[in-house]
């Protein structure tokens, strides 16, 4: 697939990568030099790339002309998780209308596997098994628009992830019953609750990454 992409797109995947896994941290400086000798390309589909990423908020640049990694805060993860939770809310809502059997079969088996995984402690599975759940309920929606919004909204949302296993860990039982609640909602055809239910359930993971958030950023949770 990389081959077939040109290269200011490559060093775009490549260095937001850094950014949402934390090889790059927030608030550190960007040089092009090192960057252009690290990946050995030439400066205009790296400024390209790096166009991009400031674009999409992943890199800052200052006064004084430099560019740093975007930092990260509650303020900025509050208003992820709540727009994430309106188009998250309608995808399911809209799902919901649309799903027919082999869709609700489909959701059945991947809402075992998330219970499973978390009654086993799986974190890494519930979490993967998660992402799936959604994705599925994008392809079944055919929400086109809400669908680019939220593969945006949910690359800011892995770079705070990656910050706290622990309280990822301690969320996954509750999170895998959220997701059971979603998808009995979405079985019996009631796409209102399953609309509710899916924007509570990202709200619920949004209390969780602020708690990562503050830990990450020592402060207590009166501080913001």
């Amino acid at each position: 697939m990389l081959k077939t992409l040109r290269t200011k797109d490559i060093l775009y995947m490549e260095i937001k990568e850094k950014v949402i896994n934390g090889a790059l941290k927030p608030n550190a400086h960007v040089v092009e030099d090192m960057l252009a000798e690290e990946f050995e390309v030439s400066r205009t589909p790296l400024r390209e790339a790096l166009q991009r990423l400031e674009l999409e908020g992943w890199l800052v640049r200052h006064r004084n002309g430099r560019l740093k990694v975007s930092q990260i805060s509650v303020e900025e993860v509050i208003e992820i998780f709540q727009v994430r939770s309106r188009l998250e809310g309608l995808v399911a809502s809209e799902a919901t209308k649309k799903a027919n059997d082999d869709d609700i079969k489909e959701l059945q088996k991947i809402t075992n596997n998330i219970i499973n995984a978390a009654e086993k402690n799986q974190i890494e599975d519930v979490v993967n098994f998660g992402l799936e759940f959604h994705k599925t309920l994008y392809k079944i929606s055919k929400q086109h628009t809400a669908t680019k919004m939220l593969s945006q909204l949910n690359d800011h949302i892995s770079r705070y992830r990656r910050l706290g296993p622990k309280h990822v860990s301690n969320r996954s039982l509750s999170a895998a019953n959220e997701h059971q609640q979603i998808f009995d909602f979405l079985s019996r055809g009631d796409h209102e609750n399953c609309g509710r239910a899916m924007e509570m359930h990202i709200l619920n993971s949004m209390n969780t990454a602020i708690k990562t958030i503050e830990e990450y950023l020592g402060i207590r949770g009166n501080d913001h």
